[in-house]
């Protein structure tokens, strides 16, 4: 008994064997490890720092730290290549900045160029279409007009996403973009495609190219949202989950999109 057992032992491990040489070339870079880091308002002021505010100096130490750590900057259309079976980096990274604040322009974008990196900024179509009225150009404050973002958009170093046009706030009678309860699911695509037609519209116009990737504002999904998404074309989504993705090139991940604020003195789990 004990020689048919240690026979039948060798015959798995011989099985297993043949199991490991028939696994395809390349099959391990099927499985992925994406950080997403999200990023808001600069500001050189330390005692403006917070949750959604960070400096200088902690963006570009977070920038040094991901080069010297071997980490590569990604956008949605190498991540969409990847999904066909195409290639990244060892270590890629995502570096997101919401709301489209004019203190990107100011101090990310110069930072992303002297590190080599590339960021994905979400516009609030609404927030554009102010500030591009009244002109005012303050970096404590202001977003970005239109013209910057065309600006930042031609840079090489950005891609632009959807933040809505005019579903960035929470507590009138909708969170961010999110079904509202007793809301049909007609009423509620009607709605969603209508604000989003808007912005995609100005968002081309700006950049040359209608958005591939939405932000969710202030993180508020649902699975309707997701649908109208799809329906549109979107490649990507950006929650506000805070972990690393596992990217195994299943339909439809990239709309899942998890991300880690990136709040000032306390730097993400990477790190």
């Amino acid at each position: 008994m004990r020689t048919k057992w240690a026979v039948f032992l060798i015959f798995c491990a011989y099985v297993l064997a043949l199991a490991a040489l028939a696994v395809p070339a390349g099959a391990a870079a099927e499985r992925i490890e994406l950080p997403a880091l999200m990023y808001h308002h600069i500001s050189p002021d330390p005692a403006r720092s917070g949750a959604y505010v960070i400096t200088p100096a902690e963006l570009e130490a977070d920038l040094r730290w991901l080069r010297d750590n071997g980490y590569e900057s990604v956008g949605i259309c190498e991540l969409v290549d990847w999904e066909k079976g195409g290639e990244l980096p060892e270590k890629p990274v995502l570096i997101t900045f919401d709301d489209a604040q004019e203190s990107f322009r100011v101090y990310a974008l110069p930072l992303l160029e002297k590190y080599g990196m590339r960021a994905v900024v979400a516009v609030v179509g609404a927030f554009a279409d102010e500030y591009s009225a009244n002109g005012d150009t303050n970096p404590a404050y202001a977003y970005m007009s239109w013209d910057a973002i065309a600006q930042i958009a031609a840079s090489g170093r950005v891609e632009i996403a959807s933040h809505t046009q005019n579903m960035h706030s929470v507590g009138e009678g909708r969170d961010g973009c999110r079904i509202r309860p007793g809301e049909s699911g007609t009423e509620y695509a009607a709605a969603l495609n209508a604000d989003l037609a808007e912005v995609e519209a100005s968002i081309e116009r700006a950049a040359g190219s209608a958005p591939a990737v939405f932000a969710y504002p202030y993180g508020f999904t649902c699975p309707e949202a997701e649908r109208v998404l799809a329906d549109r074309g979107y490649a990507a989504a950006l929650t506000c989950s805070e972990r690393v993705n596992i990217l195994t090139r299943e339909p439809g991940e990239l709309l899942r999109l998890a991300r880690f604020n990136r709040a000032s003195g306390t730097p993400p789990p990477l790190w």
